[in-house]
């Protein structure tokens, strides 16, 4: 896992394992956000499996899937919500690149207005 911070609350990464959970819980993430779709390479850790182990670790999921470069205004507000939660939250993907590209887009419409910290 290619572990990057952007800001206080979010960080992101390639596709997760359910080995993985372990270390983002002690990372302090509350949230796991799926931004990929299921089976869109072969060997790829579903969500189902990533959310049963996530949540057996007292962390909660979310699937934001879609495809990538393909940002629909509906996925960024998504977005926005989930971190307007105020939870540490942690965006993957295939490589961490789309996950940054949702956030960055999140953040030029921001948290209530202002951007995210």
């Amino acid at each position: 896992m290619h572990y990057q911070q952007l800001n206080n609350q979010v960080s992101v990464s390639d596709q997760i394992t359910v080995e993985d959970i372990e270390a983002l819980r002690e990372q302090g993430i509350e949230l796991l956000v799926c931004n990929r779709p299921d089976d869109e390479d072969a060997g790829q850790t579903p969500f189902q499996d990533i959310k049963t182990a996530a949540e057996a670790a007292g962390l909660e999921t979310d699937l934001l899937a879609f495809s990538s470069y393909q940002i629909c205004n509906s996925d960024r507000d998504k977005l926005i919500d989930i971190i307007n939660r105020g939870k540490k939250t942690h965006l993957y993907c295939r490589s961490g690149a789309r996950s940054r590209r949702l956030w960055i887009t999140a953040n030029k419409i921001g948290c209530g207005g202002h951007q995210f910290p």
